[in-house]
């Protein structure tokens, strides 16, 4: 009776069992960042609740309450200089909705700050749209808004149809959020954004 060589199989086994443990783990580090993902950032089809606000002049507003077709977000801080870089482009940016939407899209800019330093900044960069003052992190959490700058495109039905995290700086930019409200299936490409700062 002929004796099968026990080392070399046993190698076999264990190269087998290291690839397939290296597999499994990378699938794992996959579905790990896509839970981190959805967890923190917002996505196209994601719900938003209505949250209502006050805004800087007293106006009742409500983040997520779509009034007419679409609810345009804006999110940032004072502080933050790639939001500070957003600035022309979000001036823009509401106009353009304005031309193109007219009443049946609202802009609101969301500030995480104090009332009276958030009024300053608006003043200063033009921004002709209601602002509310949110510092509740419950609240910007609710729809991934902790990250700025974030512009957030929601349908009537209350859900995400275009999202831009990062600077927004370009006319491309701004026509992506447009394109996002001419159709009811964005593009691959304009269904989420993220530019790096």
């Amino acid at each position: 009776m002929r004796k099968l060589p026990v080392l070399p199989i046993a190698l076999l086994l264990s190269l087998a069992l290291v690839a397939v443990l290296a597999w499994q783990n990378r699938e794992l580090r996959t579905q790990r960042d896509w839970l981190a993902e959805r967890a923190t950032r917002p996505y196209y089809g994601m719900y938003v609740p209505a949250v209502p606000v006050e805004g800087l002049h007293g106006e009742a507003l409500t983040l997520g309450g779509v009034s007419g077709d679409f609810q345009v977000l804006y999110f940032f801080t004072p502080q933050c200089p790639y939001c500070l870089a957003s600035a022309p482009m979000v001036r823009v940016l509401a106009g353009r909705l304005d031309d193109a939407f007219g009443e049946r899209v609202q802009m609101i800019g969301v500030g995480d700050a104090e009332a009276g330093a958030l009024a300053g900044y608006v003043r200063e960069h033009g921004f002709d749209f209601p602002v509310a003052a949110v510092a509740d992190r419950r609240a910007l959490m609710l729809f991934r808004g902790n990250s700025v700058p974030l512009v957030l495109v929601i349908g009537a039905d209350g859900r995400v149809l275009h999202s831009h995290l990062g600077t927004i700086d370009t006319m491309d930019q701004v026509g992506s959020i447009l394109a996002a409200m001419r159709t009811d299936t964005p593009p691959a490409a304009a269904m989420q954004t993220r530019s790096t700062p």
